[in-house]
This record gives structure tokens, sequence and C-alpha cells, in this order.
């Protein structure tokens, strides 16, 4: 209790001043100064308390040995500090409101009543603020020491600030204060919630501790994260949450030095691929039920819903709470202008000492900056919390996409592919685009909600700014919204169309890269260059079209506040009969301009869930494509977190594998699928049903009865009974047909027949490739016990020991038996790393021959019971062949009982069979023992006696073999030497991994882009272009700038006394100034699109042409996935990304500089209050762009691998079905999706880290500014309508300047792809230079080779040696040598494909070092080894120039005894060939390349090992065509069969690179030390 009369003795005097007096009463809780000294005190006495507990518990604890970075959160964290921040706010607030309170004492209408300040109705909430602050730092601290004990601080703490309130509020009643208008009142309520939820929730806190410490007494602890998880959001607490204070100590590394993916460490489980494809995967299968029981189609958008659709509906929530936030501050601006004019005039009078009401206090010109302030920091955190839960939900949908593609990919039907149903382009693009799209649509899709809502409240409040008038800006909007609706719903066709010509682009610039040897030998390269540039200018077009429309929308967008300011305030005055002010006209102008930037991206928005949708359909149609039967394929399982393993590079692949698991197994497979069921004397019983199920491969039955009634006997591996199978499910007409086979257990049986017998198929039928129409196959034992070598051998970029291998444990006896039978070991001697040395993507830098024997090694390794060999001999020479044979198949499979069942044409063989099976027209013609199959087929067994006398006498020759081998090694080891130069180089020391690198690791460029790039950026612009795209946006900003000007003139004109100033005037400078805004910004936004556009045309064209003119040693060392990544992803990018941020950064930019210059104008010290946060701006765009250009990188360059084991998968699904190893597989994707989300998650948070710190540093800027301009407007000479536009502006300036860095950022990262377009752009390519020959020359064929040295690059060693060879015209020379010995060098000598750096050779004397390249190999003919066709008609891979007429087509198809087969075919030579020729065998695609060499009618023919694929009869009858044929032409063979070059004039033979003999046959065969003569004639 006071009294006036002892006042000057109260030591309470300081905190309730001179004038207590007028606060006391005789009721204590009436007298408001002790109500809040008690507050005082206690808020005090609990800061002190904590302060002390803090201190004590800091330095007594070992809290330092603890793990700090992962924290274990109390439960209701984030609530805890939501309410926590909430006392801290309400107490800022109620700071403000005790010194208005104060203010309206000392400034009142009492006359000669002066009151002093009142410290208590300031100091209670000021240390109220205090003992906030210092309360979260002890809950922070008690999660991070963990100790909970301090809970019972904060309860003591907590409850006492309630008590104290209570008292507060109860004092307020007394005084009759309980008023809403009463904003203490109000305060004070809201500080009771806060305080009871607070006290709850420690409460909450020590029931769970003390209940868990009873229960869980012997319970360990739950173990921390590992110390390599270092993605600590969910371990950090909720201010370190959502202002990404955890990321800071990547951006202290990345400013340090250049990123590492290792340095990331992993992702936290929630984020890893196997649980999002799990998640995923489980809401994909509910959905099939669903869909199956209603017979629907199964919807992905249900997926999508079920597994993230509550987290969007709250980052929906979110979004709509930071986008209310954004009115306040053009609320704001209406009240401080008009407090400020009150202010100036006069009108602003004292009152009688009262509490501030809440009127009064929102009136307040000082309040509203800072509530401006605090708000904008609210709105910065919800709306950055939301972007990043969307960006996260976006990289779970794009991991998931790409894991249920690849797993969906290891079960897709072959018909699928080899049909063209669904091209690898195809595929590639759901891995890429399809993804990408999903997770941009995840980003955006809240705008479609959130943009109309926001256009509604806007234009509401809008209304009750301006009244009537606001309709008629309503109209605009009402105009111009449909209109962009309508845009935007051509741009989704135009989208469409853009995503078919990706698709078809992608696909043949695949297949140009995969067939590029051929393409170059052929001269046809630009000619499927010019294809894909077609293609290209299609979609460019398309493109061109849609951005236009993206600019009108654009145009539109900035066109549409202007011209609705227009129309509204040049009819204010007549339809409200009121003058234009400064408030209403900035207000107003501040909402319009809210508008501008969800209207300018909302074009974005929608354009990219229209892009989402597509490929959500297309993934759809994907995902329910016909597959194998997942009866015997058993389903991948998802590996938990701890157990997955990141690779960075791509190239490991476990060495263990779930089958392994799975080998003692033994379950009989029965495949069935009966018309009509036969009696109990038949091979099938009656209880086996008909199926019904379409679905493709073979059918499993498992019925009991059939288990047991169709058991094998032990000496049975496999049997076909009625068996029809085809390829296509639909088709009526089987492949294979009529099929009744018993396969002998434990026995060799052979399957011979000519080209296109269905002699593979058979092999495809027993894999479970083909669909059974009709009849059952049953297989002896597991499925899982089958090996398969392939007919075209198909390898892994991986080392040599982990191709044999294939996932399984190593065995080091196993393994050197194997390699031993497959005649490896001096391959292996001679590489580089021995077994370590990596082999080339799809083994392009193994021979044929080595490609088989590895492909062969892997399936006898397997010890599989089962193994399936397709013709692994064809492409071998007769001593490596029949050492294969003999100590392989003979000697390591037979020997231990394996069932072995080879495809071959090499005939000699037969005796070793003891089955044969000769396959005619897709059935079994004969069946039996050699001597069953001499009686019933006597031309096949005078085949197998020719046969016989060609076969090579491997005793003789098993002295010289050893060192033969080592001569067939050299190629090998010269064309992966590449490393052995750089391990010379002392400072840097490899290992024998490193050594035996052949692919060249991925160019990662460090620092900053280089302005080299920009320039050549704007060089392919076109300069012209660039300078006046960079005129037109500065001029653009200027008519804005000058619009708000002239509005600020016009409203300041409203001020004036009668308003007798000339409204159509100002309209009429305002109209012109707004048409002219429209204009340049449609001219802006064109300009930008079409220079941006041809620079995308430029650089594709410039790196397509680049690329296929490269040497083919740049395509043995780079990744076709790699170079694909550079056509899709990095093209997309150029395509379309960089116009929108060059677009976005020219426009905020000159923004920026426009609001810069308005604000100095107004308020000169406005400069100096931004210039610190410009130099914070830009430390903070320093770091954040140095760390994020790394992560870029490495998203980049973690992407590649994806795409390129993706690719390497499909080419070898048969393969990897065969063996079962689905799941190794899988895992490889996961470990490579894992990677590279870790990298772009990582990405997507430094994003948000930076737009936190920018926007609560931009808050700050327009807290200042509008201090600034608000007191230099009343203590200075700024009008009215000047403060509107300098804070309008500075509210601009702080949402620009956070835009702006963040698309330089991206901008930046973006330029990486045009970073690397240049580098493929600037490689030396081959010289297509040269003189043209005469117009019919080589018109005789003589061929002079004068000592000639060639190589496969500079920096290797020599692959021939001073060869010199003359070659008559019309002379026919079969060139021999061991594997390796520089045959096929020869030829590509001819056709200078590989650097001949010494010597020249000469063709009808015609140096064909002077001939341009493309001349030259288009005037020779040369059928290559390995046959390549592509996606096309077969009259456009015959002659794709379109030069021959039809009966020369047909004609060379007779000639290379393909007539009747295409004759068969429905539309003949329109007939559709698959990708790849998938839709022939490998003996037709051979065929066809010889009829291509025909068409040619070329004076030089070479033929590398044409016929290897071909049956011994086939191959007869095509050497006589070609003697025929090719009678007086040059004709170069280089074969393994001896017999296929007897009847040459001359034999050349080669040896390490060198000519060790070149005579006629004769001549080397009598003289006995040829090694020709050796090859012949040792078995004579």
């Amino acid at each position: 209790m006071y009294n006036a009369n002892d006042t000057d003795t109260d030591p309470w005097k300081w905190f309730c001043s001179d004038n207590a007096s007028l606060w006391q009463s005789d009721e204590a809780l009436r007298t408001v100064c002790l109500v809040d000294a008690v507050k005082f005190i206690l808020q005090t006495s609990c800061f002190t308390l904590l302060s002390l507990t803090l201190l004590v518990v800091g330095c007594c604890s070992c809290h330092n040995g603890w793990d700090t970075k992962h924290r274990k959160r109390y439960p209701l964290h984030t609530a805890q500090w939501i309410l926590m921040l909430l006392v801290f706010l309400l107490n800022l607030l109620s700071t403000a409101e005790g010194l208005l309170t104060d203010l309206s004492f000392r400034w009142n209408d009492l006359p000669g009543v002066a009151y002093p300040t009142q410290p208590h109705l300031y100091v209670p909430p000021l240390s109220g603020l205090a003992l906030a602050f210092v309360a979260m730092l002890c809950y922070h601290h008690m999660e991070v020491w963990r100790q909970w004990q301090m809970a019972w601080i904060l309860l003591v703490n907590w409850g006492l600030a309630l008590a104290g309130e209570v008292l507060h509020l109860l004092s307020l009643l007394k005084m009759e204060l309980a008023s809403i208008e009463v904003l203490r009142f109000d305060l004070s309520v809201l500080f009771i919630a806060a305080y009871f939820g607070l006290v709850s929730l420690q409460v909450n806190n020590i029931r769970l501790k003390i209940s868990c410490s009873k229960g869980n007494v012997h319970k360990p602890e739950e173990p921390a994260p590992p110390k390599t998880m270092r993605f600590t959001e969910e371990f950090s607490s909720f201010i370190s949450e959502v202002t990404f204070w955890w990321l800071n100590w990547v951006f202290r590394l990345g400013y340090k030095r250049p990123l590492e993916i290792d340095d990331l460490g992993q992702l936290p489980e929630v984020h890893s691929a196997g649980y999002i494809h799990k998640d995923f995967k489980a809401a994909f299968q509910k959905e099939q039920e669903r869909a199956r029981f209603k017979g629907h189609k199964p919807s992905l958008w249900r997926v999508y819903w079920s597994v993230h659709g509550w987290r969007m509906v709250f980052a929906l929530v979110l979004k709509l709470s930071g986008d209310m936030c954004g009115y306040v501050g053009p609320v704001a601006l209406n009240g401080i202008i008009l407090w400020v004019g009150r202010v100036k005039d006069g009108s602003q009078v004292a009152s009688e000492p009262h509490f501030i009401t809440v009127s009064e206090f929102f009136q307040h010109g000082l309040v509203l900056v800072g509530i401006t302030f605090i708000v904008a920091c609210i709105r910065t955190l919800l709306m950055q919390t939301y972007e990043y839960w969307c960006a996260v939900v976006g990289i779970h949908f794009r991991s998931a996409v790409q894991t249920m593609v690849f797993e969906k990919s290891l079960r897709i039907s072959t018909f699928v592919i080899s049909s063209g149903e669904m091209t690898t382009g195809q595929i590639a693009n759901h891995m890429s685009t399809d993804a990408v799209n999903i997770f941009t649509m995840m980003i955006y899709i809240c705008w479609m909600v959130t943009v109309p809502v926001q256009v509604f409240v806007t234009l509401a409040l809008l209304l009750g700014q301006i009244g009537y008038s606001a309709v008629l800006g309503m109209v605009v909007f009402a105009v111009f919204v449909p209109l962009q609706a309508v845009i935007g719903k051509y741009m989704a066709k135009l989208e469409e169309q853009t995503l078919s010509f990706a698709d078809v682009r992608l696909k043949l610039s695949s297949e140009v890269l995969q067939g590029i040897k051929l393409l170059k030998m052929y001269g046809w390269e630009d000619l499927f260059g010019r294809e894909i540039k077609k293609i290209r200018q299609w979609e460019i077009w398309t493109i061109c079209k849609m951005m236009l429309c993206y600019g009108v929308i654009g145009s539109l967008t900035e066109a549409t506040p202007l011209i609705a300011t227009l129309v509204t305030f040049s009819t204010f005055t007549a339809l409200m009969g009121e003058v234009l002010t400064p408030d209403v006209a900035f207000s107003s102008l501040s909402f319009f301009m809210l508008l501008q930037d969800p209207f300018f991206l909302f074009p974005f928005a929608l354009f990219s869930t229209i892009n989402g949708g597509i490929s959500t359909g297309r993934l759809a149609a994907f995902l329910a494509a016909p597959e194998v039967d997942m009866k015997t394929l058993s389903a991948v399982k998802v590996k938990r977190q701890m157990h997955e393993v990141r690779v960075g590079n791509g190239n490991h692949m476990p060495n263990c594998d779930d089958d392994d698991q799975e080998d003692h197994i033994e379950v009989p497979l029965l495949k069935t699928k009966v018309k009509r069921c036969k009696d109990s004397s038949g091979s099938l019983v009656s209880s086996v049903s008909q199926e019904t199920n379409s679905s493709y491969g073979s059918m499993l039955m498992k019925s009991s009865s059939l288990d047991s009634l169709m058991v094998l006997p032990s000496h049975v591996a496999i049997k076909i009974e009625n068996g029809c199978f085809a390829w296509d499910p639909d088709r009526n007409q089987p492949v294979l047909h009529d099929l009744n086979i018993t396969i002998p257990a434990g026995k060799l049986t052979m399957v011979v027949g000519t080209v296109g017998s269905g002699k593979s198929s058979l092999l495809s039928a027993m894999l479970e490739e083909m669909t059974l129409q009709n009849g059952a196959i049953v297989i002896n034992g597991s499925r899982n016990s089958i090996a398969y070598a392939g007919q075209k051998a198909w390898l892994l970029n991986m080392s040599l020991k982990e191709n044999i291998l294939f996932g399984q444990p190593f065995n080091h006896k196993r393994y050197r038996r194997v390699i031993s039978a497959c005649a490896l070991q001096p391959d292996i001697d001679m590489l580089p790393a021995g077994d370590q040395t990596e082999i080339g993507e799809k083994g392009i830098n193994m021979s044929g021959g080595q490609k088989q024997r590895i492909s062969v090694a892997r399936a006898m390794y397997s010890r599989r019971d089962i193994v399936l060999l397709d013709d692994p001999l064809s492409a071998l020479d007769v001593h490596v062949g029949s050492h294969l044979f003999q100590h392989g198949i003979m000697g390591n499979l037979l020997k231990k009982k394996k069932t072995v069942i080879l495809v071959t044409h090499q005939l000699q063989y037969l005796a070793h069979a003891d089955k044969i099976l000769l396959m005619k027209e897709g059935r079994v013609a004969q069946e039996g023992m050699l001597e069953d199959i001499m009686a019933a087929e006597p031309d096949l067994y005078n085949g197998y006696q020719k046969a016989v006398k060609e076969m090579t006498d491997l005793e003789s020759e098993a002295e010289t073999d050893g060192e033969s081998r080592k001569q067939e090694m050299m190629q090998i080891r010269k064309q992966i030497s590449h490393q052995e130069s750089s391990i010379r180089d002392e400072e840097v020391a490899e290992t024998g991994d490193e050594r035996g690198r052949l692919m060249v690791k991925e160019e990662m460029e460090r620092g900053s882009v280089s302005w080299s790039v920009y320039y050549y950026y704007a060089k392919a612009i076109r300069l012209p272009i660039a300078l006046l795209i960079l005129l037109v946006y500065p001029l653009q900003a200027g008519i804005i700038a000058g619009n708000n000007y002239w509005l600020a003139n016009w409203s300041e004109a409203g001020l004036s006394p009668g308003n007798a100033t000339d409204s159509a005037y100002y309209v009429g400078v305002y109209a012109a100034i707004s048409v002219a805004g429209v204009c340049n910004s449609f001219i802006t936004t064109m300009t930008t699109v079409i220079g941006l556009l041809i620079a995308a045309r430029h650089l594709f064209n410039l790196m397509l042409s680049n690329i296929i003119h490269m040497p083919m040693r740049f395509f043995d060392t780079t990744p076709i996935g790699r170079i694909i990544n550079r056509f899709s992803a990095d093209t997309q990018i150029i395509d379309m990304k960089l116009t929108m941020c060059y677009d976005a950064i020219f426009f905020y930019l000159t923004s920026i500089l426009a609001a810069l210059i308005i604000n100095a104008y107004i308020s000169p010290i406005f400069l100096a209050t931004i210039l610190p946060f410009c130099v914070f701006y830009y430390l903070v765009q320093k770091v954040f762009v140095t760390t994020s250009r790394e992560l870029q990188r490495l998203d980049s360059v973690t992407k590649s691998p994806i795409f390129a084991f993706f690719s390497e998968t499909l080419g070898g699904l048969s393969t990897i079905r065969a063996y079962r190893k689905h799941q190794t597989f899988f895992d490889g994707i996961m470990e490579r999706v894992a990677t590279n989300n870790t990298a772009y998650l990582y990405l997507q948070a430094s994003m948000r880290w930076l737009a936190v710190r920018l926007d609560l540093v931009g808050a700050f800027v327009v807290l200042i500014s509008g201090l600034t301009t608000v007191l230099g407007s009343i203590y200075g000479s700024v009008d009215s309508s000047l403060v509107g536009l300098g804070i309008s502006y500075a509210l601009m300036v702080s949402v620009y300047l956070q835009q702006l860095v963040r698309y330089m950022a991206e901008t930046e990262m973006q330029m990486n792809a045009v970073e690397r377009v240049k580098h493929y752009t600037t490689l030396t390519t081959e010289s297509y230079e040269g003189m043209e020959p005469p117009f019919h020359w080589p018109t005789r064929g003589a061929v002079s080779i004068e000592n000639i040295s060639v190589r496969y690059g500079e920096e290797l060693d020599p692959v021939l040696k001073d060869v010199t060879v003359h070659i008559r015209a019309g002379e026919k020379v079969g060139i021999c040598g061991r594997t390796g010995s520089g045959k096929s060098s020869l030829t590509l000598a001819l056709l200078r494909i590989i650097d001949t750096y010494r010597g020249r050779i000469l063709i009808d004397d015609v140096d064909i070092a002077s001939v341009p390249l493309t001349t030259l190999r288009r005037r020779v003919a040369i059928i290559p080894q390995d046959p390549v066709l592509f996606d096309g008609t077969i009259r456009m891979n015959l002659d794709p120039e379109h030069q021959r007429t039809e009966k020369e087509l047909w004609n060379a198809l007779e000639i290379a005894q393909l007539k009747e087969l295409v004759m068969q075919m429905e539309d003949g030579l329109d007939s559709q060939v698959s990708e790849g020729g998938e839709n022939f065998s490998l003996g037709q695609r051979q065929l066809f390349c010889l009829a291509r060499a025909f068409l040619r009618n070329t004076p030089v023919l070479i033929m590398d090992e044409a016929t290897a694929s071909m049956d011994v009869e086939t191959d007869r009858i095509l050497q006589q065509v070609v003697a025929s044929a090719f009678a007086n032409k040059t004709v170069l063979t280089i074969a393994h069969r001896v017999a296929t070059i007897l009847n040459s004039d001359t034999i050349l033979t080669l040896s390490q690179g060198e000519v060790v003999e070149h005579d006629t046959p004769d001549n080397l065969l009598t003289n006995p030390d040829s090694v020709f003569a050796s090859l012949v004639n040792s078995d004579q």
C-alpha cells in the first residue's frame, strides 16, 4: 500500500513513480502498481532460478561427453516451443502496450496535469521477455544434456508465471476493465492460456519420465543414431528446425573446401530409399487390390494421397497461413499513412489517461511498423517450412518412382520391349523426366488452391478499401484469369507433344550411341544425326510455342495489376465521389502488387501440375504393362537402412545375394496351360484345369495333386509336353509349337538348326521369358538351379572378376578352375590390374570371343544344376572354342553331372552330345543321338563330317598355345592401358583397381561457373539479342517505377484543399504509362524466350554434331548413360529452366535498382541503413552459392550412375532373371538412388536455409526503412504519398533481394548444364575434312598398305606396327591370326576408325588420309562382327539414304537368304524392326548386315566374322553367294572358321600387330612351318 505523503521514502518509487497515489486503492487487487510489482518479483525470481540452474548443471554435469548433435526430443516438443515463443511475443506486445499507456498519462488533455513516466507499466513485460528467453535456453539444454529433472524447475517457473498472471487478471476484473476492447485484458487472457499450456506440458513430461523409469528398469536405452547420419533435422530443436540452423555445418565445410558425397553421410531411416520404396509400394499394392475389386484401373493419385496426403494438407495450411500474413503489410501501410497524416496536420489529439485500447494500439504508426516486422518473420518461417515439406514429399515421390520403375523393369515382359510397344528410351524417360515432373508438381500443387484464395481475399479487401470501383478491378482479373487457364490448357497439349518428341529423340539418340561403331563404319553418323536434328527441330518448335504461351501468361501476369489499378483508380472518384488519397492509393496498390507474385508463378504452377498429371498417367500405364510370371520370380525385398551401403562411382555390386539362402529349397516347377485334359493314361492328369490367366510368362500351378503327380524322375531335368510358346500373349500364332521334349539330367543336349528355326526361343521358353499358350513344362529342382549364357554376351561395367562372380561368394578354388576351363588366365595375366580390371560398358573393350568366355565362366561359376548355353562357341576361334568345349563343358560341367543344353552351329561337337534336337520352323524336327540324326537328316550329317575335317588338332598345338594366348591379349592390353601411362606420375600412387579402370571419371568442374561459360551462352543466344535482352528489362522496371511515382503525385494532389486538380490529366498520363508497361512486358518476355531457345537449339546441335564425330576411343571410355544424361536432363534444363531463371533474375534485379533509386530519393538515410544489410546479403549469397554449387554438382554426378546402371540392366534382363539376380540389381539401384537422394535433399534444404536468412534480414530492412520513412515524414518534409511509396518499395526490396539471390544461385547451378554441354562441344573430333576423290573412286579396289603403324589413341601403344601389304584389285584375301593379333584393327585402319600415325594406305592410288572421312567410309563396304539394326522399317535399315529401288532391295534380301522371311511378314519391306533388332535372331541380324553390304556395291568389301552366328549350311551358301556377287571386287575376310577363307586368293596372317605371312593358301599349306598350315593341316 502506498501513500502520497511517503513516496519520497518509498523504495518502490522508481517503479511506481511520483504519481503512484493515482493507482492506490483500499483493495490490494485494485492497486495496479502492487500487482505489477508482484509480477515483477515473481519473474525476476524465476529468472534467477533458471539462470543458476543453467550455470550449475552446465558446469557440474558430464554433458561434454554426450552426442549433442542427435538430441532426443521430449514429447510435444514443437508445441512447447510454439507456446514459449508465444509468451515471448505476448511480452513484446505487452511492453508496447505499457509504453503507449504510459504515453497516454504523460500526454493527456487534463489541464495543468503532467505525469512522469510509469515504469511499472512496461518493466514487468521487459522482465517477462528476459524470463521467456532464459526459459527457452533452459528447455533447449534440458534436451541437449538429457537432464529431465530440469523439467521440475520449468514447472515451477511456469506455475509461478501463471499465478502472477491470474493475479493480474483478477486485478483487471476488480477495476472493471474486463473488456475485449482493453488490450491489457486481452493480453492477460492470452498469457494465462499460454502459461497453462506450458504447465500442462511440463507435467506431462514429468509423468512420462517417471512412468517410463518404473516400467522400463531393465530396458536398455534406445541406441543413438550412427555418427555417419549427419542429416540431423529431426534431432534438432524447433528453432533450429524452422531456421535450418542444423545445416550450418554443411555451409562451413562447403565454404572451406569442395564437398564430397561422403561428407554428407547417410540420411535418417524415414528418408532412406528403402523406406520410401516400401511405403509407396505398400500403398500401390493396396490400390491395385481396390481397383481389381472394383474393376477399375489403379490410380496413382490415390497412392499419392495414401502416402503423403495429410502431410500435403498440413503444408497447404502452412501456405494459406503464410499468404494471410502477407496481407498485414498492405493493411498496416494504410494505417501508417493515416497516422502520419494525422500527426503532420495536428489532428492527433490527446485524451484522458487510460489503459490503451485495441483500436488505439493498432492505429499507432510505429506499432504498425513493428507488427509488420514481426508478421514478416512469422510468414518467413511458415512459408519456408511449407516449401521444405513440399520438397521432401517431392523427393520421396521421385525416389519411389525411380525404384518402382526399376523394379517393374526387372519383371517387364521381353515382348513389351522387343515389339516396340515400350522402348528403352521411354522407360528411361520414366526414370528421369517423369520422376522430375512428379517432384516439381509436388512443389507447386498447393498453388493451385492458394492462388484462387489469394485472389478472392485480395479483391474482398480492395472492395472494402475503395468500394465499388474495385469491382472493375475484379472484372479485369475475371477476364485475365480464365484466359490464363485457356492458355494453360493449350500448354498441356504442347507439353504432351514435347514429351513425345523427347521420347523419340532420346530413343533414337540411344540407338545411335549404341550403334555408333557401325554408323561410323558406314559413314551414316551425319545421316542419323540429321534425323535426330529433325526430331529436335519439331521439339524446339513445340517448346517455342509452349514458351511463347508462357510469355503471354507472364505478360498477362504483369499487365493484370497495371490494368486493374488503372481502371480502379481512374473510376474511383466518379463512382465513390471521393478524391484519391495516398492511404487509399498505396494500400490498394500494395494489394494489387501482392497478387503479382502468385500470378507470376501461377502459370508455372499450372504448367508443372499439368506435366505431373501427364507423367502420372504415363507411369500408371507403364506399371500396368505385362510382366513375367511372378509366381516363380519372387518379389524384391527392401533392405533396412542399416544394411544399405552407398557407392560413389556406381561400380560396386554386393558379393552375396538372397538367392544363396534359397539354394536348399527344392520345389519342382510345373507351368501348364491346357485347352483340354487328358485321361490318367496320359502324361498330364485330369485334375489340371484350364488356366485363364493371360498374364505374361509361364504359368505355375500350386495344386498339391499336381506337385505329387508331376514330379519328374531324377534322370529327367526338363520336360515339355505339347508346348506352344509365343512372345506376344495376344497372338494366336505361336513361335514354338508342338514341343514334346525331355532333357536328360546330367547330360549334354545340343540344339541345332538353321538361322531363325527357334533355337534361342526354345531356351527362352525354358527361362519363362515366353508365354506358354498350351501344354506344360516341368523343371526338376528349384527354379534357382538354372544358369544362362546368352547368344549375345551381356557384361557389366565392373571388373572381370565381379562379372564372373555375379554376386556369388568368392571361392578361390572354384574360381581358378573356371578361369582355367574358359582359357581366361592368359587374358587376366596381360591385363593392367589382372582380374580387377574394369570391363567397359557392354564389354566394349573386349572382343566378341572374350565376352563370350566371360559369360560362360559366369554360368560355370554359378554352380547351377542346369546350364543353358546359347551358341557361345561361334565367336571363338578353333583353338579357344575346342579348349572351352573340352575343358569347360565336358571337363567341368558334365564331369560334375550338370545338365547342359547347348545351342550351336559348331557341328564338329555333335558326337559328344547325349541328345541332339534339330529345330525347324519353331518345332523339333528330329531328336536323338548322332546316329539317329545321321539316318534322318543326311544333309546335317554331311555338315558334321565337314566340320570334323576342319577341326584343329589341339594336342599338336598345345605346346605353342601358351605363347599364342599371350598374342591374343595384346589388343586388350592396349585398349585399357590408358591408365597405365598415368601411373608413371610420381604424384599419384594408384592402386590396382585404378590401373584397371577403363571408364574415365565424369568431369566435375570446381569453383564458380566461369565467366567464359556465360559468354559462351551469350554467343549461343547471339550477342545482339543478348544485348537487347539486357536493355528491355531496365526499361520495363523504369516504366513500372514511373507509373507508381505518378500515382504518388496523383494521390498527393488529392490532399489539396478543394481538390482542384485535373483528374483527367492524371488518368491520361497514368493510362499511357500503364499501356507502355503492358506492351514492353510482352516484348521483354518474348525476347528472352526466343533468344534462349535459339541458344538451346544451337547448343544441342553443336553437342550432337560433336559427339557423333568423336573418335571411337571416346565411346570406349565414356558410359552411354553419361552421354544420355546430357541429351535428357541437361538439355531439359537448357530448354526450360534457364529461360525462367534468367527471366526472373533480370526482372528482380532491375526492380531492385528502381526501388533503391526511389527510396534513396525519398529518404537518403535509407541507403545508409540498407548498406550493412547489402553486405550481409552478399556474404550469405557467397557462402550459399559456394556450397550449393557443389551440392548441385554432386546431384548431377550421382544422377549419372542411376541412368547408366538402369540402361545396363535393361540390356541384360533375360540374364538377370535367368540367374534370379533381380534382388541384387534392385539393391544396386537402391544404393544409387539413396546416394542421389542424399545430395538432392541437402540441396533442397540449403535453398530453404538461404531463404530463411534472407527473408529475416529483409524483414529487418522493412523495419528500419519503415521507421526512417515515418520519422522522416513526422520530423522532416516527406509527403504522405512518398511515405506510402517508400514503404511499399521497401517491402518489395526485401522480397526482391531474396528472390534475386535465390535465382542467381539457382541459375549458377543450372548453368552447370551449359558447362557440361560446353565440355562436350569443345572436345577434339575426328578430322572429316579432305579433298573429294573422283566420283567413281574406287573403280578397281587395289589396296596398298605401306608401312603403317596404328593405335587406338595418342596415349596408347600401337596395335599394328610397320605393316606393309599390297592387295591387287579383285583379290580375295583371308585374314587370320589369334584373337588380339590385329585383324580387326587392320580393317578399322582401312576406314580410319583408329589412328594411323605412321605410314599410309592407298586405295586405287589415292591416299585415304586425304579423302573426307564420310566419303571414304561410304565407298568401302563392311560387314561388322556385331550386327546392329535400328528401330524402323526393314527398308530403312537396308537403305537409310533411300537411294535403292524396290527391286534392288528384294535382290539383296534374296542373296542374303532373307527374302522368304521378309515376304512372310505382313508389311514386307515396311515391316517394323524393333529397337536393336530384338524381333530377329542374332543370325538373322547378321544376314541383314550382309544385305546392306550387297546394296552398297563397292569395289572393296570387308567381312569381319560376318558369318560367326550362322549355321554351317547358311555359311556355305553365303560364301558361294559372296564369291559370285563379288567376283570382281576386292574382299577382305576375317574368320574363325578356317574353311571360310580356304578358297581365298591369298592369306594374310597377323601376330602381335605384325604381318607374319602373306601368300596363297596353297603355298602356305605346303610350308610345314606355316602358322596357317598348322591351323588347317594338323588333323589331316
